[in-house]
């Protein structure tokens, strides 16, 4: 009787593992993705910061700069330290 219900057990217990492994390889499959996706996008992020010269950063008017971000702080997309190092960065 005992080698009847072991049994059945590890039956379940493969039937389980059979089933899971689907979706598990599939998550991990996404994570892979992901991670892979993210470092592109930071790759295409330092490229267009390579190719930003100083004779663009001259023709990028200060004023407005500081005035979209002191429209993000008033519709409370940012906060006030967010804004002051924002703020600090453009004037730097």
């Amino acid at each position: 009787m005992t080698y009847i219900v072991i049994s059945i057990c590890i039956i379940l217990l493969i039937i389980v593992i059979y089933i899971s492994a689907k979706p598990i390889s599939m998550g991990i499959e996404a994570r892979r993705n992901t991670s892979n996706a993210s470092s592109e996008e930071t790759n295409i992020i330092e490229e267009d910061k390579s190719e930003f010269t100083p004779n663009q950063s001259e023709q990028i008017n200060i004023t407005d700069e500081i005035t979209k971000l002191k429209n993000l702080k008033n519709e409370g997309v940012i906060n006030n330290e967010e804004f002051e190092k924002a703020k600090k960065k453009i004037l730097d």
